[in-house]
């Protein structure tokens, strides 16, 4: 029996998560072994991935930084498209990585015409086009035979006749854990609490952020001295978070990993995060937090011009209200983040009644029919034939 071959995409840590979800879903429903080639992390090479480049060369923030690594991207695409060719995989998977999976689903779909050769190509994770537009949707029905959708809403933005848009389902709303449900006052509390401290998974998103969330958990820590910080973060950035770390008199454990990141989660009894899947991960924990985002003034500029929604935050956005305080740009300060945190943490009690509800909420929207999240790939992928 010989070698099943797929080549499979991801360009930053989340995607690298999901990939390797996927990965798992099609070894265990797999007769065959699996050849896995491509560009991943950590996750996606434990399972066995060749990765053909580090995954940091494909994670670029924002729509200014796109642009001035066009032509690098440019190149890794085509480099990619022509190892594809040679390799001729069973299907190709993109995961998230949106604006690169794009151009190089284009290279490669015209490629494959021209030497007569046809897989599926799959896009995981939909563009956001409830929050960029109906517009970015055609382009990606022009290339990709299918895209998994991880929110319900996103389906019918896309043409039924030209893709198959298929809503498997958020991995996180299949998951079964503990809801932060203390009910013990501030002024009750005995014992330790931990504060997590989410500053994003990309050296430029870390650069930004990072500094004024610490030093917003130093004003923090000023009001409540019994309390300690959690930081999760990756291999390759836990020795340039740990000397960032260094500069502040904060008592902060630095967690390195996956699993260690939801170990952390269900310690965490409030945090200051980000805006990314994080915020997501926080909220159907029912863990209070301070949402937050900074990047370059062109940056953000270009993204009010373009985004459609009054902030980035994800919760905020799929229960369309105000679950976590977002401070952008100009107002994420280190005042108003450990304002807006001692506030929460003053009102605990009522801040996890208010989350655990937003929780039941979301996790009923983000969980598809089939029993977990792998069912849900495998499902669709024996449809489509690729298993």
């Amino acid at each position: 029996m010989g070698e099943r071959c797929y080549y499979i995409l991801a360009g930053e840590t989340s995607a690298d998560i999901l990939a390797a979800q996927l990965m798992r879903a099609l070894k265990k429903n797999s007769s065959e072994p699996i050849n896995w080639i491509g560009i991943g992390g950590e996750q996606m090479e434990q399972l066995g991935l060749t990765s053909y480049r580090p995954i940091s060369e494909l994670s670029v923030i924002g729509i200014l930084d796109a642009t001035t690594s066009y032509f690098t991207l440019l190149q890794i695409a085509k480099e990619q498209v022509k190892q594809i060719i040679k390799s001729r995989p069973k299907a190709i998977f993109t995961v998230d990585t949106k604006q690169f999976s794009l151009k190089f689903a284009k290279l490669l779909r015209r490629e494959m015409d021209e030497v007569g050769w046809n897989v599926p190509i799959i896009q995981f994770v939909a563009p956001t086009v409830w929050a960029w537009g109906a517009w970015r949707a055609k382009r990606f029905e022009e290339v990709f035979d299918a895209i998994f959708c991880l929110f319900p809403c996103e389906p019918p933005y896309f043409n039924a006749k030209k893709i198959d848009a298929i809503f498997v389902g958020h991995p996180e709303g299949y998951k079964n854990f503990q809801l932060n449900n203390k009910n013990t006052s501030v002024s009750q509390v005995k014992k330790i609490d931990y504060i997590g401290l989410l500053p994003g998974s990309r050296r430029r998103e870390i650069a930004f952020n990072l500094p004024i969330i610490l030093k917003s958990a130093e004003l923090f820590f000023k009001k409540f001295p019994k309390c300690r910080f959690i930081l999760p973060t990756t291999s390759n950035l836990k020795k340039e978070i740990k000397e960032k770390v260094q500069k502040y008199h904060l008592p902060i454990e630095i967690l390195e990993g996956t699993e260690e990141f939801e170990k952390s989660l269900s310690a965490m009894s409030a945090a200051i995060c980000v805006s990314g899947t994080a915020t997501l991960q926080l909220s159907l924990r029912g863990i209070p937090a301070v949402t937050c985002y900074r990047t370059s003034s062109l940056n953000f500029f270009l993204m009010r011009l373009l985004f459609k929604q009054k902030d980035p935050i994800l919760p905020n956005i799929l229960l369309q209200k105000k679950v976590y305080p977002c401070f952008l740009q100009s107002k994420q300060t280190s005042a108003n983040l450990s304002a807006a945190l001692i506030d929460i943490y003053k009102n605990i009690d009522f801040e996890n009644n208010k989350m655990r509800k937003n929780s039941e909420f979301l996790k009923k929207m983000l969980k598809g029919k089939s029993k977990n999240f792998e069912s849900a790939i495998v499902h669709y992928l024996k449809k489509m034939n690729i298993i």
